[in-house]
C-alpha cells in the first residue's frame, strides 16, 4: 500500500517472500460452457380466488356477498434457476448450482434460503442447514435417439 514496498524495492523484504520462479507453460483450459439444459420443478403455491357465499373454504357465508374468496393451492412448472441473493426464496423452492439442483427446506430451516451465507454450493459447507439436493439437472449432452422419446412431467 505504499510505494517502497515492491518485490524489488528497498521495504520489499518486509513484505515479500520469495518462494520460487514460475517455468514452462501451462496449456490453457476450456472457456467455460453455459448451461443449456432443460430444468423445472413444479412449484406450489397458495392464492385467493373467488367463491360462491356458502361454498366449501369460502370465506363468506350464505348471508354476505362482497370480496368472497377461499385459498387454493395452484401448481405451476417453473424453470430451475442459479440461486441469486436478490430473489426472495421460499420453502420447496429449487435451485441449481452447474447442474446440480437443491431444495429450500421446510420451516424453521427454510428461513436461512435468503441468507447468502447458506447459498447452495457444490462443496460441504452450512448451506445444508438450509437447503436439500434435489437432483440433477439434464444437460442435454447425451447423444440422439435414433426416434423421437417423450419424457413425462411429474
Amino acid at each position: 500500500q505504499g510505494s517502497g514496498f515492491e518485490p524489488t524495492a528497498q521495504y520489499g523484504k518486509m513484505a515479500w517472500t520469495l518462494v520460487g520462479a514460475c517455468v514452462g507453460s501451462v496449456a490453457p483450459t476450456a472457456s467455460p460452457v453455459v448451461y443449456a439444459g432443460t430444468c423445472r420443478f413444479r412449484k406450489c403455491v397458495e392464492e385467493d380466488e373467488a367463491c360462491v357465499p356458502g361454498s366449501s373454504g369460502c370465506s363468506c357465508n350464505v348471508n354476505q356477498s362482497a370480496n368472497c374468496k377461499k385459498t387454493v393451492n395452484v401448481c405451476r412448472m417453473v424453470d430451475v434457476l442459479t440461486y441469486n441473493k436478490a430473489t426472495d426464496y421460499a420453502y420447496g423452492d429449487v435451485v441449481r448450482v452447474g447442474t446440480k439442483r437443491f431444495k429450500c427446506k421446510t420451516w424453521p430451516n427454510g428461513l436461512w434460503c435468503n441468507n447468502e451465507a447458506y447459498s447452495p454450493k457444490l462443496d460441504g459447507s452450512i448451506w445444508s442447514n438450509a437447503w436439500l439436493v434435489d437432483g440433477t439437472c439434464s444437460d442435454n449432452s447425451y447423444a440422439p435417439t435414433a426416434t423421437p422419446s417423450v419424457n413425462a412431467l411429474p
